[in-house]
């Protein structure tokens, strides 16, 4: 299990940063109702609440025939008993929906097993967001510390910036996903890409509703194959070892920078940023009205001057 601080250190990432949201039109990107045209002040207003960013827990890989260990093995019950996410033990586990859910202890395994439909996660632990997305809607892993309980259910969401964007609608995310959820339901979950990709945060590839998949890149930053950080100070040389690594993901999942529909940028210093927007392009592919630009104070590391995610479709 990897530890929430270490996560984010492997994402380059620290949880102090402010963001901006852009419009989500029509195209093959997601339909949320709460990414909106650049409103980087408008939500300065919460900065507290969106100690965020990309620290996504993955629920293993099941092995063979094995249902899958969903929330990555945190306890369910626990939000509720708790009042926070409590990291469940191999000692206290249960089979239902098709999925293994672990506990803390014997005596929430039993609150759980006499009531799952109160307990569970809704979307069976996936992403919130992810289900709610209409015709883009899917199975996507989540981050444990990312949760809200609304009208006395659980949601999970992708990564806490990704819980800031569902809260901003949360109502309509739910009617939305609760909709989506029966064509959604019986896809595929989830697949690790693995190396050579980081596995924190890690890069998936998830079935969407029409048959085709997403490549999701999970926040890659300025380290070579031999760990060590590239371009110290240097913007431009980032961006390219950035790509550089984006570019191996979408490889090892089967896309290609032709195949990106939007991305996200964590970046430090958002003026330079945008001077590279050829340098961007050749890299991300064109500029899409679904990619945001989040200003960031700094990243895990002062080395660091940008994050990217990328999001590409593939059949």
């Amino acid at each position: 299990m990897t530890d929430p601080g270490m996560a984010l250190g492997l994402a380059g990432l620290t949880l102090k940063p402010l963001y901006a949201q852009t419009q989500a039109e029509d195209g093959d990107g997601p339909n949320w109702p709460g990414v909106r045209r650049a409103s980087f002040f408008r939500l300065k207003r919460s900065t507290k609440l969106l100690a965020l960013l990309f620290a996504t827990f993955l629920a293993p890989t099941a092995r063979g025939d094995e249902p899958r260990l969903s929330i990555n093995g945190y306890d369910p019950v626990a939000y509720f008993t708790d009042g926070k996410p409590v990291q469940g033990k191999p000692e206290f586990e249960y089979s239902w929906h098709r999925l293994r859910w672990r506990f803390a202890s014997g005596e929430h395994r039993d609150l759980f097993t006499r009531d799952p439909k109160h307990y569970a996660p809704q979307y069976d632990g996936y992403c919130a967001l992810g289900t709610s997305a209409d015709e883009a809607a899917h199975k996507d892993t989540v981050d444990p510390e990312a949760w809200a309980i609304v009208d006395g259910k659980l949601y999970l969401t992708h990564n806490r910036y990704l819980l800031e964007v569902w809260r901003e609608n949360a109502k309509e995310h739910i009617h939305q996903a609760d909709q989506d959820w029966e064509a959604v339901k019986d896809l595929p979950g989830p697949e690790i890409v693995g190396s050579p990709c980081a596995a924190s945060p890690p890069t998936t590839k998830v079935a969407l509703r029409d048959g085709g998949h997403w490549i999701v890149v999970g926040g890659q930053v300025a380290r070579n194959e031999a760990g060590n950080v590239v371009g110290k100070g240097d913007l431009r040389a980032q961006i390219e070892q950035v790509g550089k690594n984006v570019g191996a993901c979408l490889n090892a999942g089967g896309a290609a920078v032709k195949d990106i529909i939007f991305t996200h940028s964590y970046v430090t210093q958002p003026v330079e940023f945008d001077k590279y927007a050829d340098l961007r392009q050749r890299y991300f592919g064109p500029p899409s009205p679904k990619s945001t630009t989040l200003p960031v104070p700094q990243l895990v590391s002062p080395d660091f001057l940008v994050q990217v995610e990328a999001f590409a479709k593939i059949r």
